[in-house]
């Protein structure tokens, strides 16, 4: 396996050392080499996982909302590593392991790959290039951000393994005109202890807002309380469950933690219905 990773970074390594290619057709000819080449790794995840602090690329924003009336978003990346890096970019609609090259989401980023030296900063731009989303909730997609370091020797013999990062980070489209306020929507949330048969117990969340609520934490009350559940996005309009145990399902409240618009955490206390 290390023996394939090692040739699969091997072959993009010459991508990254000829990226500046004359214009005209050779251009074109190398730029969809690259992106070939990075779509390889994708597909065959070497090595991918979430941005981990020895990565180069330092982005500005976990998640980004994209108003309904904007016509781009501008993400900011920075290489604050020594070595030079290529960044591959693409939107997927919540399938993480679907191939870019066939992925059909309303939106275009640009550039979708470029080089990054040392310290040197760029923009990332959405933009919405069709209609057909809905216009009375907020639609959830999510950015990647692939980095692939150059290779520390440029020998053709050399089979150095090097890491591919990659980094997923929300996109939320939000029409223009939905009710309420998008920090108000953790709030409103309903919580219930279902129990659809008599050995059978859940927790139940449901979002009566237009707009997703990301929450990072899911305990029932007690002391100390118990977890149920980590990252979990509830949908507008929409409901999660979680399956609990009949003891569990005796605490009369539900602690949770959710991300605001900025990106910063609150935390909640509600009670629970029993059903």
């Amino acid at each position: 396996m290390l023996e394939v990773i090692a040739h699969l970074i091997h072959a993009v390594r010459g991508a990254l050392r000829g990226i500046h290619a004359p214009t005209g057709a050779r251009r074109d000819t190398c730029a969809a080499r690259r992106v070939r080449a990075l779509q390889l790794i994708v597909s065959s995840a070497v090595c991918i996982v979430s941005m981990p602090s020895n990565a180069s690329l330092s982005i500005v924003g976990t998640r980004f909302v994209f108003p309904g009336d904007a016509k781009t978003l501008a993400i900011g990346v920075r290489n604050v590593g020594d070595a030079p890096v290529l960044v591959q970019t693409w939107l997927d609609d919540g399938k993480p392991d679907a191939n870019p090259a066939t992925i059909r989401v309303p939106f275009m980023l640009a550039p979708p790959i470029f080089r990054l030296d040392p310290m040197q900063k760029r923009a990332i731009r959405v933009q919405y290039i069709e209609g057909g989303l809905a216009t009375d909730r907020e639609s959830l997609f999510w950015i990647n951000v692939l980095e692939l370091p150059a290779s520390a020797s440029a020998s053709d013999g050399d089979r150095t393994l090097r890491v591919v990062y990659r980094v997923r980070m929300k996109l939320l489209f939000r029409p223009v005109g939905l009710a309420g306020a998008p920090d108000g929507a953790p709030d409103a949330l309903h919580w219930a202890i279902d129990r659809p048969a008599a050995d059978a117990a859940r927790l139940v969340a449901t979002n009566p807002s237009p707009y997703y609520v990301a929450l990072t934490r899911v305990e029932l009350g007690g002391a100390p309380p118990k977890p149920v559940s980590r990252a979990t996005d509830v949908p507008p309009f929409g409901r999660v469950e979680w399956p609990v145990h009949d003891d569990l399902a005796e605490f009369g409240t539900v602690v949770y933690e959710a991300v605001r618009d900025d990106g910063s955490l609150i935390e909640r206390r509600a009670p629970l219905e029993q059903r």
